[in-house]
């Protein structure tokens, strides 16, 4: 089968060649990689062409900036593959994934495939240095995994979709978070998934990029609300418990960053933190959430700032970067 792979581009000169370089060296070779300009400024334009005139394998498409939702869905209308996948300019993939997880659609005879991901600094290549096994699970206990941000970010990347579910890859256009969306309503609809716990993807962490901005204001937290809502619609009435879980974890990964600047008025960021407090409060005595997540809902419900000092620590002593 041929793969289609969209990256989109904005302001991501310095990085994208270690992307891009990332993707074509995949040990499977069927490849359609789109390398999609969304009216950057910089010299990701011309890089962009440079590259398609040494692989016959890159297209390359330019449109006025709209935002990476715009960039995908644009990428998406035209690819070609009977598969797609979709990478950020200024992240990586080790070189296996797309044939590993070609080989898991085929074996298992399922219309997703679901690998996990790391953080990392900005690296020149990246391995993920582990064995690969897949599991398969239905469409639905997927979903549940996503409720409960165990086992699944929501995020459309790491992940290899059939071209059968073409017409539900419509990310809604300038709006954050809009992944979880998408991925829910998907797994809401498929029998199956093939999944891994193997890191395929690294989402390189850098200044000033979407998963590391540190403030966040009114815009995030309508954004996430709108995504919480639908995420209620393909949940049902059988995961309440489950997607209270989801709602508080998603509006606490807001409020930790909260900028009373960012909202229309100090009155509304306070209201949203009192909000958040109080949701994190009834998750800490969820029996569905994990420990780690009933600790940081404990932590944040009774101090923000505590919580917020316990994660960074964490986040030192693991290793691990805050996303």
């Amino acid at each position: 089968p041929l793969i289609s792979v969209v990256v989109p581009l904005y302001r991501v000169e310095a990085e994208m060649p270690l992307c891009v370089d990332s993707v074509l060296a995949q040990t499977y070779d069927r490849l359609d990689v789109i390398l999609v300009d969304d009216g950057s400024p910089d010299d990701c334009p011309a890089l962009c062409d440079d590259w398609a005139q040494r692989d016959d394998r890159i297209r390359v498409l330019h449109k006025e900036n709209g935002g990476l939702s715009s960039a995908r869905n644009f990428g998406t209308q035209r690819c070609h593959g009977d598969y797609v996948m979709y990478v950020d300019g200024d992240d990586l993939i080790d070189s296996r994934t797309v044939e590993l997880m070609v080989e898991a659609a085929d074996k298992y005879q399922v219309s997703l495939v679901i690998g996990s991901f790391a953080k990392t600094p900005v690296l020149d290549n990246y391995k993920m240095g582990q064995n690969v096994e897949f599991h398969v699970e239905s469409g639905i206990e997927h979903l549940r995994k996503l409720l409960l941000l165990s086992g699944e970010s929501g995020s459309a990347c790491g992940k290899l979709f059939e071209r059968s579910l073409i017409n539900d890859l419509v990310f809604p256009e300038g709006q954050l978070f809009e992944d979880m969306g998408v991925i829910a309503k998907i797994c809401s609809k498929i029998q199956k998934v093939a999944f891994s716990d193997a890191c395929f993807y690294a989402y390189v962490t850098r200044p000033g990029s979407i998963t590391t901005l540190r403030k966040q204001g009114s815009k995030h937290a309508k954004d996430m609300d709108r995504t919480i809502e639908t995420v209620r619609r393909f949940a049902g009435s059988e995961f309440q418990g489950e997607f209270e879980c989801f709602q508080s974890f998603c509006t606490l990964r807001v409020a930790m960053r909260v900028d009373p600047d960012g909202f229309d008025s100090k009155a509304d960021a306070q209201k949203y933190l009192r909000n958040a407090r109080g949701l994190a409060w009834r998750a800490s005595r969820n029996p569905y959430a994990c420990s780690k997540w009933r600790l940081r809902c404990a932590l944040f419900s009774i101090s923000p700032r505590v919580h917020n000092a316990f994660y960074a620590l964490y986040a030192a002593i693991s290793g691990k970067a805050i996303g």
